[in-house]
């Protein structure tokens, strides 16, 4: 059965990442209900390919059990993929994305929503909300495209370990603990100093993953969850215990020498060395 749909809204704006950045970003599912958790707060991957990908995807908030299946299609080498509904609200819609490089930065980024026909005001009423909504999703899009950038760049600081072979002295526990949370550097690589479950602990600034920021994340049992894809880090031995090939280096320890006083330390070092 053909449904017939009618174009509810266009949305256009220019976001400050390259063409490839921003491929990048459609194919990338996994980001969905992590870095846009006000509109998604789950997804389950149903199919996926050089075409594109099928997931189903759980809308916010999550009392309410509302479900989508959406298809994201795309063809090499054309400016334009469609994300059609498949199941649940919107049933039938096609969003139509067409991409357009600007210079080696930016990118011109084009929305159709067609949605199947219905009352003239609740057309306009629901392309409105998806042009509300998508100037968002796209907003947040845009910051986490510019972060990859600089960190595909090496702009952000190193991730692997750095080359370190004694403490590092970090001050008197009880000042450390009044300016916690704060970052420090160490050839190179950023590390935040947090408290969790009563304990010093230090993890790396950039998740190994894709470079997402780690200065706020969630600590869950344990683990260090990167807010945009969800990945798990131990903040013992930065294993990740899902199974994906992507682990953090051992994180430092922070100790406390018998005078008081705080070090970072790294696998080969001891404090005072």
């Amino acid at each position: 059965m053909t449904i017939d749909l009618t174009r509810a809204a266009v949305y256009e704006r220019e976001v400050s990442a390259s063409l490839q950045r921003v491929w990048e970003n459609v194919h990338d599912w996994e980001h969905l209900p992590w870095l846009h958790a006000q509109a998604f707060c789950g997804i389950e991957l149903l199919d996926s390919g050089p075409w594109g990908w099928r997931a189903r995807v759980q809308l916010t908030p999550r009392e309410l059990d509302r479900h989508l299946v959406i298809e994201l299609r795309c063809e090499e080498g054309a400016p334009t993929y469609h994300t059609r509904t498949l199941e649940g609200p919107g049933s039938g819609s096609d969003t139509r994305t067409t991409l357009s490089a600007r210079g080696d930065h930016r990118t011109h980024v084009r929305v159709e929503f067609w949605i199947p026909e219905g009352e003239p005001s609740v057309v306009r009423a629901t392309g409105d909300a998806l042009v509300t909504l998508y100037t968002g999703l796209w907003d947040q899009d845009d910051i986490m495209m510019q972060r990859r950038q600089a960190f595909f760049e090496g702009r952000l600081g190193r991730v692997k370990p750095p080359p370190i072979r004694a403490a590092v002295p970090l001050g008197p526990d009880s000042t450390l603990r009044a300016r916690l949370p704060y970052s420090v550097e160490v050839e190179g690589q950023r590390f935040r100093l947090r408290e969790s479950e009563g304990q010093l602990v230090a993890h790396a600034a950039l998740c190994p993953h894709l470079g997402g920021p780690l200065e706020e994340a969630e600590i869950v049992d344990g683990y260090l969850v990167c807010p945009w894809h969800g990945y798990r880090f131990s903040l013992t031995d930065g294993s990740n215990p899902d199974g994906r090939r992507c682990a953090m280096a051992t994180p430092p320890r922070v100790e406390i020498d018998g005078t008081g006083n705080a070090h970072l330390v790294f696998e080969s070092a001891e404090p005072g060395r």
